[in-house]
């Protein structure tokens, strides 16, 4: 992943609605022509700016994303030839053959455990955390999880591109979006301001893990050309405050995912999770937190 620069943030958006419209139709064919169009660039420019910005060519992206579609479809109980269909693989062939040049093994060999020991950024992944690597913390009843309502808001969007292996990136984000945010008046202050991580660490390369800082709009702003301009919709949060060191978020999430979900019952909606800043990092640094872990869920069922 290079440095973006003026160039990066000149496109930063138009690149930002292709791969939204990527990780949106996971089942349609995509194709360099429809990303472009969605992209507001000729195929040529589009394909050179895509990797410049990303590190990827278009066909590595849309092929690795549809892949780690297809793994969350089969790690919620969907069969392999089902998730094949889902994302719009046109062959359990053609499925099978592009998840063993991405993955080194066919789906039906895939073991998460051993494909961790094998990756290449594995030593890196240790160091930034061992959060998918550990058991289920057992629940502690003291461990407060609050379901919250929260209505729709636009958002803009600052995002950051390896940011787990480059922490200067995340900051980097966080700060041009703040410094807008300032010079135009709005207020980031009583949780108006989170952040959101659009892959999997656990399937995804560092290097291609993006994260996002969201910062809600008021009626009739719209941001610079270099944010993206995204929507939460309105929905059913689960809801956890955690304030401490990193030791304590990491924590949090991992109670929150891996023992208070399964035991509450309720199915995860298609959105990333969110971590809202209840106290902004220019207050109180990078090493201590205040943030409520929110993570999308459906509504329970009668």
């Amino acid at each position: 992943m290079t440095d973006k620069g003026v160039f990066g943030q000149r496109y930063e958006a138009r690149i930002a609605r292709a791969i939204s419209y990527v990780d949106e139709n996971p089942a349609d064919h995509i194709s360099l022509e429809i990303l472009s169009s969605v992209a507001c660039l000729s195929p040529f420019h589009f394909h050179r700016v895509f990797r410049s910005l990303t590190g990827e060519s278009v066909r590595e992206f849309v092929e690795r994303r549809k892949l780690e579609h297809a793994i969350a479809l089969a790690n919620k109980g969907k069969s392999w030839k089902y998730a094949a269909a889902a994302c719009g693989f046109a062959s359990p062939i053609s499925f099978t053959r592009s998840f063993k040049r991405v993955f080194g093994v066919p789906p039906s060999a895939f073991d998460l455990s051993a494909w961790w020991n094998k990756r290449g950024d594995r030593d890196d992944a240790h160091r930034v955390s061992s959060y998918f690597l550990r058991p289920a913390p057992p629940l502690d009843p003291e461990f407060k999880v609050e379901l919250m309502e929260r209505p729709a808001v636009r958002l803009a969007v600052s995002r950051a591109w390896g940011g787990y292996l480059h922490p200067e990136r995340l900051i980097g984000a966080y700060s041009r979006l703040r410094n807008w945010a300032e010079k135009a008046g709005i207020s980031a202050s009583d949780g108006k301001i989170s952040g959101a991580s659009r892959d999997d660490p656990d399937l995804t390369p560092l290097s291609r893990c993006r994260y996002d800082f969201l910062i809600e709009l008021p009626e009739g702003v719209l941001p610079p050309t270099h944010f993206s301009l995204t929507e939460r919709k309105a929905g059913l949060w689960a809801v956890a405050h955690a304030k401490g060191g990193l030791d304590i978020v990491d924590r949090a999430w991992s109670t929150l995912f891996k023992s208070w979900l399964p035991a509450s019952g309720l199915d995860l909606r298609d959105e990333p999770a969110e971590e809202v800043y209840l106290k902004l990092p220019e207050d109180i640094g990078w090493t201590e937190f205040d943030l409520l872990c929110c993570v999308p869920v459906d509504y329970p069922k009668d």
